[in-house]
């Protein structure tokens, strides 16, 4: 029976956190934002829809929590490379996660025929983004060291994106990362970082923080490095949502009605991040 009470109460925390988020994405919504037409934005609400994406986020949430020590296998595969045209591929998880979130991604890109498929999970949660951006850059040389790949393919959800792109532009990953498939990136932070009063990088993500407007002051995507942003702005931890936009230099894909962790299960987003690695440049 605690197992039973333990999941029960892990499920309703989940819901609890989903929807307290999404009452902070509406007083965004209404009282930060500049709309031309006062009041006319309300036609446009969608209540069963809103509805039906906080359930599902909250499930993704649960799922996202239960399955965490699975970090723990995927860390450690694959132990050898094996022959295969395309570039190998690595998932850079977001803040205060771990490889787990990806294992949908992964078991559905398994079966897609794609091989050499790394995961990391990078430790501690509060270093400096610059630290966990180091890591990132190793993560991709032995990723290159391994597979014999000139380049290789990055997926990341959230702050992975942005570790990614540090590591392109001042890590020394320049030229080694064919594309970077960002999930729901704070690609100009978010204002959800303000909720965790402490850490390093929580204050570095803040939205439009001296860090994030750094990184940002010479264009959003730096390198030879094709950028592809999947986000929603449904997103419930990145606050503005058109943070995660890249810019004209990268494709931007707005799937609607998901939240931050649904883009993470979602079999539409799962297909287009297929789509976007089978595509040639």
């Amino acid at each position: 029976m605690f197992i039973v009470y333990f999941f029960i109460t892990v499920l309703l925390i989940t819901f609890w956190v989903t929807t307290s988020l999404y009452i902070v994405v509406w007083y965004d919504a209404v009282n930060l934002r500049t709309r031309t037409e006062e009041g006319q934005w309300r036609k446009g609400i969608q209540l069963f829809s809103i509805f039906k994406g906080i359930v599902i986020e909250s499930l993704c949430l649960f799922f996202k929590l239960i399955t965490t020590p699975l970090r723990f296998y995927l860390d450690r595969i694959p132990k050898t490379a094996v022959p295969d045209s395309r570039p190998p591929i690595l998932f850079v998880h977001g803040w205060g996660s771990g490889s787990h979130a990806f294992l949908i991604i992964y078991l559905l890109l398994k079966k897609q025929g794609f091989k050499n498929m790394y995961f990391m999970t990078y430790r501690p949660i509060f270093a400096d983004v610059r630290k966990l951006a180091d890591q990132v850059a190793e993560k991709i040389d032995f990723v290159r060291e391994k597979t014999g790949a000139s380049k290789i393919n990055v997926i990341s959800h959230s702050m992975g994106g942005v570790l990614t792109r540090y590591a392109i532009k001042n890590g020394g990953a320049d030229g080694k990362v064919e594309k970077l498939i960002a999930l729901g990136g704070p690609h100009m932070g978010s204002r959800v970082a303000a909720f965790v009063p402490m850490g390093k990088n929580t204050l570095q993500m803040a939205y439009k923080s001296a860090f994030m407007t750094d990184l940002a002051c010479d264009g959003m995507t730096c390198g030879d490095t094709h950028y592809v942003s999947i986000y929603s702005d449904f997103d419930n931890f990145i606050i503005p949502q058109d943070s995660s936009h890249l810019g004209a230099d990268a494709k931007n894909i707005n799937v609607p009605f998901h939240g931050h962790i649904y883009l993470l299960y979602s079999f539409h987003v799962i297909r287009l991040i297929i789509k976007e690695l089978r595509r040639e440049r």
